[in-house]
């Protein structure tokens, strides 16, 4: 199981940052119980700039022996890049209906791997509209103001929500968009996981 939490800095200065990342030590999210440090493992990561290994922290829980990956959140659960360009692919697609081949050579990714979160994020986008909806309606009870169609709703609601966000907590602890989408979602945007994140 993975665990997202909020770094601050960029993604350049967490693979600086090498095994001496410093990671929170959060609860069990089965005992709620405080999770102790178990070592980590390495993993790649591809952003706009570069593809590099970074040191990801593991926790075990000492009552339930569970353990628990501690993802920085500019990253989803088992996607190789980070949310940044993972979410402006998805946006674009559904938003402006850009064709995949032309997303893969402005990111200079593979087409298979658009096509992938396409097919993914398209499946799962009702499931991902409510966690959404549910998150901005808790953070302000007024109802999200919701106008688009088709997928492009999903990125209309998590912009209000993220926009409920700042103005209840403020810039720094929030940051940008994508990353708020990843914590929100506990990093499964595109898991094969379909119950509500």
């Amino acid at each position: 199981m993975s665990i997202i939490w909020a770094w601050q800095e960029s993604v350049a200065e967490y693979v600086a940052a090498g095994q001496q990342v410093v990671a929170p030590v959060p609860e069990c999210p089965g005992c709620r119980r405080r999770l102790a440090r178990w070592s980590g493992y390495w993993r790649w990561v591809r952003y706009p700039v570069d593809q590099r290994r970074i040191w990801i922290r593991r926790t075990r829980c000492r009552r339930c022996r569970s353990s628990h990956a501690l993802l920085p959140d500019f990253l989803f659960f088992r996607r190789l890049d980070v949310v940044a360009t993972i979410g402006q692919v998805l946006a674009l697609r559904a938003t402006v209906d850009v064709e995949l081949r032309a997303l893969a050579r402005r990111f200079d990714l593979p087409r298979a791997t658009l096509r992938g979160w396409w097919a993914r994020f398209r499946a799962r986008s009702p499931t991902l509209l409510a966690a959404v909806v549910e998150v901005g309606v808790g953070l302000d009870s007024a109802p999200l103001d919701l106008r688009q169609k088709g997928e492009a709703v999903v990125f209309e609601a998590l912009e209000q929500a993220c926009q409920r966000a700042h103005r209840r907590f403020g810039e720094q602890p929030i940051g940008e968009l994508w990353r708020f989408w990843s914590r929100i979602s506990g990093g499964k945007v595109l898991t094969t996981n379909t119950s509500a994140p």
